[in-house]
């Protein structure tokens, strides 16, 4: 069995029974780890740099599921096909994420399952997705290596109306309060704190750290 990583394990648990396509697979272990555990039976594996498709046909090899697994070197969603209904994107900028699914909107009909793990613009990704058709089912917060991730799972939905709260925090975050979201707050409350203590600040900057402040104290 392929180990994963924390952050992994979690997008790897949010993933439905489905066809599946991982956009940046890098290596492929998330498609191996899904397909060795049974939840997925078909899937795609997508990069578009050359040395990583490499070591990720290899890895298909390796681990004896290039009958299952077909990978795509290609530029985000473009070529997958019509039944897939997950796509999972991780390890990419906020931006990069809604770009890649805004130039191919025709791929998004199809699509029951959106699991994003945006590295910035966490906010962003939120707002824009959630003008797509799609709404969040849950989310999780994890630290690894010392950084703060929030990984999203949107399904297919009508309406998802959310407030600015929702948007910044998370919808589900903010209600958990788990203790790594508390955590990565606290650390910014940390932060601030001694930023103004070393002083040299314009009045006007302190008082835009103190208001980030206190809403951050809101929710830890």
């Amino acid at each position: 069995m392929i180990r994963l990583s924390k952050r992994l394990k979690i997008i790897h648990d949010m993933v439905p029974e489905s066809v599946v396509a991982d956009i940046g697979s890098d290596h492929g272990k998330l498609m191996i780890a899904l397909v060795q555990s049974g939840k997925v039976k078909k899937g795609f594996a997508v990069e578009n740099k050359e040395g990583p498709f490499e070591r990720l046909r290899s890895n298909l090899i390796r681990y004896h599921v290039e009958d299952k697994i077909t990978p795509l070197f290609s530029d985000g969603i473009k070529d997958i096909t019509r039944d897939v209904g997950t796509i999972v994107i991780a390890g990419m900028g906020g931006q990069t994420i809604i770009n890649i699914l805004k130039a191919h909107p025709e791929k998004l009909v199809s699509l029951q399952t959106i699991i994003i793990d945006a590295h910035t613009s966490v906010p962003l990704v939120r707002k824009e997705i959630s003008q797509m058709g799609f709404a969040i089912a849950d989310e999780k917060i994890v630290k690894e290596d010392g950084i703060f991730y929030e990984i999203i799972k949107f399904i297919r939905a009508d309406i998802a109306a959310l407030t600015n709260e929702d948007l910044e925090f998370g919808p589900v975050l903010r209600h958990q309060k788990s203790a790594t979201f508390k955590e990565k707050y606290q650390s910014r409350i940390d932060e601030i704190d001694n930023i103004i203590a070393k002083g040299n600040l314009p009045a006007p900057r302190i008082a835009q750290l103190n208001e980030e402040k206190h809403k951050l104290e809101r929710y830890i």
